[in-house]
């Protein structure tokens, strides 16, 4: 009998308590896995949509465009990132942090690594992009946050601004946290 009370407390333990926020990934293979939704045709530049997967029942789409990607998370009916400036595109898992509230979970913000270009065309450079996730009611999605993907506690600094800002954020009024040595490589806007 105590085994199992020490059991349901250990279960207690582990569980998310109301409103904690929580990581879960998503893999994702633009070719194979995301529909397409809008493209370029015959000469109207190399563009694309694509609308994918993500956690939940939250979709995500990911913008091509001319050697470059953007991605928008949840829903939102607007662009919720803009592209940096030079090539770049973006790696294949999404980390969703999730609110659980109630055994109800909310992603409410996406962590994604970003592979930039130099001048040279080697893959030099990565940022992670924190976003809040656009909710079926409504409070936009866009960057949150941009975080130095090469310095020690990356993951643990993106995960703190997702949970810190992405919430309370507001999309086109509120600016991004931008770490220094990334300043140079975040879009304007």
């Amino acid at each position: 009998m105590k085994a199992l009370f020490a059991a349901l407390a250990l279960s207690f333990a582990a569980a998310p308590a109301m409103g904690q926020a929580v990581s879960e990934y998503t893999e994702y293979d633009v070719e194979a896995d995301c529909s397409v939704v809008g493209r370029s045709l015959d000469g109207e530049g190399d563009w694309a949509d694509f609308v994918c997967p993500g956690y939940a029942g939250y979709p995500f789409v990911i913008r091509y465009t001319d050697g470059r990607e953007s991605a928008t998370y949840g829903f939102a009916t607007e662009s919720g990132m803009s592209t940096f400036s030079p090539f770049n595109y973006a790696n294949g898992t999404v980390e969703w942090r999730v609110r659980i509230d109630r055994d109800i979970e909310i992603p409410v913000a996406a962590i994604q690594r970003w592979f930039l270009a130099d001048i040279d065309g080697n893959w030099s450079r990565e940022v992670l992009v924190v976003s809040r996730v656009g909710q079926p009611d409504g409070g936009g999605a866009c960057a949150v946050a941009y975080i130095d993907a090469q310095t020690e506690g990356a993951n643990q600094r993106a995960r703190q601004a997702a949970d810190q800002l992405a919430e309370t954020f507001t999309c086109g009024s509120d600016q991004p946290m931008v770490e220094e040595t990334v300043s140079d490589l975040v879009p304007a806007g």
